[in-house]
């Protein structure tokens, strides 16, 4: 009887573990950083502005908008819930246009209908094909993380899936 019990509880601590670790890996599957460029801005009340709005989102670890440069660069905290479709509705809330961005994600890359995907929490990714042959070679199914740009969608059309043109493995 004894042993009955201490199996029994073995199976509930395993079954805990399992739920924990899996738990965990999905929660990586995020934006980590978001280099955004902004069409609009052309005076420094415009940047503040922009910036102080950006930093009400919660799940950023730093925010910096630059006037000179156009973008606005952005650190996100770990485990963060955030989507560049939030981020960019946020530039756009600000009066602003949200065009491409160098994205830092990490998530789970696999192939749909031919298209290599790249999925996070919260959006998809979809791999152009004009990455490196060698870049191409390096992306296997499973956990990634990678650099790659975002193309520009229109404000009006934020669905959540993108095209990414990778530029590095990281």
């Amino acid at each position: 009887m004894e042993t009955n019990f201490k199996t029994k509880e073995m199976k509930k601590i395993t079954l805990i573990t399992i739920v924990a670790i899996l738990g965990t890996f999905s929660s990586y599957a995020q934006l980590q950083k978001v280099d955004q460029e902004v069409f609009g801005m052309d005076c420094a009340p415009c940047a503040y502005g922009l910036e102080r709005g950006l930093k009400k989102m919660d799940g950023l670890q730093d925010v910096r908008v630059s006037l000179n440069d156009g973008k606005a660069y952005l650190e996100l905290s770990e485990n963060n819930g955030l989507s560049l479709t939030k981020i960019q509705e946020e530039v756009k809330t600000n009066g602003f246009s949200a065009q491409k961005a160098e994205v830092v994600i990490e998530g789970k890359l696999n192939t749909e209908n031919g298209t290599p995907q790249l999925k996070t929490d919260t959006e998809t990714y979809n791999i152009m094909n004009d990455a490196s042959d060698d870049l191409s070679s390096k992306l296997k199914p499973g956990t990634v993380k990678v650099k790659g740009i975002v193309q520009d969608e229109e404000d009006g059309s934020l669905s959540g899936t993108w095209k990414i043109r990778v530029i590095e493995i990281l």
